[in-house]
């Protein structure tokens, strides 16, 4: 009997054990199914590789797969970090933001962890993350206990961003460029045409008035018009041509005094009308030579003599020169005419336009400096520009010699 009764109550303490058993698993399996749920919660439709990570706020242990570790460039199963390993891996720029996120889900404020920042990878590198999570779990005392998430990678769409982002900004820097450009231009060629009808007019009115001194005045009047208008078509389809993409660069390698020869006759008879001495460095040998595109250096060139003619006085001189060095080559214009400030060398390396009247009341649009400077920068060369008030200035191109 007594056997029996100490068998009895070793099986109710056993069915006992069984049912706190029992319900110790069911809670777990509620447990799990929650936290199954959290997780989809935080899932979204996104293609590509998503890492995940999951912190305890108590221990500061920060848990991460092997995606998210191996994207930072750290070993799964050796690297070990905490919450604010983490946090110091954030761009500086990011991190006060990227830490306000998180605040204001620990505090409520937000139902997830939601933001997007720079990282640091072990080696230095900077990635774009996507971050996002939720506190799963709560201490006894209702505070953040367990916070899980997914991160990912988003480095490539946010170059992408980028690039575009330049892209239009470049676009509508360009367009503004354009459209001051083409009114300046519209209106000085307006005025410049004008004056070639309005002085044609005249001859054919009243031919009989003008005496052959007077004519031979307006003829040349009207050279110095037509020229003038020339040169706007010309700067005009320069500029089409460098902003539609069509200006084929086809580097060889010549010699320079060629080139430096035909720009010089090309504005030695402007010259002489102002009684400007044009030539080329008698120092210059005959044998440098230089890799390019001779159309290019020509209409470089050609702009060059072109605004060193305009801003000198009579009797002074425009000297054509190139130096070749060990590491460069400088080809360039050197004048003595009037020089210009500080401030206006550093319009010229500008997208400002601001072309002021030469010497005998030339006008212009600056429209030649902007071609050449932008052909330059196209080429890989460096345009050099040094000037004084009243001493002259020095417009160059410099090339880095090739190795070999």
């Amino acid at each position: 009997m007594e056997n029996q009764r100490d068998t009895l109550e070793q099986m109710t303490m056993q069915l006992q054990e069984c049912k706190a058993e029992i319900h110790r698993l069911k809670k777990r399996e509620e447990n799990l199914i929650q936290e199954r749920l959290q997780e989809e919660k935080l899932e979204f439709a996104w293609a590509g590789n998503l890492g995940n990570w999951e912190m305890d706020y108590i221990t500061r242990e920060v848990f991460a797969n092997h995606m998210k570790l191996e994207a930072l460039e750290y070993e799964p199963g050796k690297d070990s970090f905490k919450i604010e390993d983490f946090v110091a891996m954030i761009h500086p720029e990011d991190r006060d933001r990227a830490n306000k996120d998180m605040r204001d889900h620990l505090c409520g404020n937000k139902p997830v962890y939601e933001t997007e920042y720079r990282i640091l990878t072990r080696t230095g590198k900077i990635k774009w993350f996507y971050d996002r999570g939720k506190i799963i779990e709560w201490t006894a005392e209702g505070e953040p206990h367990r916070i899980r998430g997914i991160v990912f990678d988003i480095t490539e769409r946010k170059m992408a961003e980028q690039q575009l982002y330049e892209s239009e900004q470049a676009l509508k820097k360009s367009n503004r460029i354009m459209n001051r450009m083409m009114r300046i231009m519209a209106h000085d060629l307006k005025n410049s045409l004008g004056n070639v009808v309005n002085l044609f007019e005249m001859m054919m009115d009243m031919p009989e008035d003008f005496d052959p001194e007077e004519k031979d005045m307006i003829f040349k009047e009207l050279h110095g018009a037509s020229k003038n208008s020339y040169v706007l078509l010309e700067n005009i389809l320069e500029w089409a041509k460098v902003h539609q993409g069509n200006v084929s660069i086809d580097p060889v390698q010549f010699k320079l005094l060629p080139v430096l020869k035909e720009v010089t006759e090309l504005f030695q008879t402007q010259a002489s009308q102002k009684k400007i001495f044009l030539k080329i460095d008698g120092d210059l040998t005959p044998d440098i030579k230089i890799e390019c595109d001779y159309n290019v250096l020509k209409t470089i060139l050609r702009n060059f003599v072109n605004n060193a003619i305009k801003y000198t006085k009579p009797e002074g001189t425009v000297l054509l020169f190139a130096k070749k060095q060990e590491e460069e080559t400088v080809i360039g214009v050197r004048d003595t005419g009037v020089g210009m400030t500080d401030e206006q060398v550093t319009k010229i390396k500008t997208d400002r336009v601001d072309s002021q009247k030469g010497t005998a009341d030339e006008k212009g649009t600056g429209m030649g400096l902007l071609i050449s400077r932008e052909l330059i920068e196209q080429i890989g060369a460096e345009l050099v520009v040094q000037s004084k008030v009243g001493e002259g200035t020095t417009m160059a191109v410099r090339f880095r010699n090739k190795e070999g």
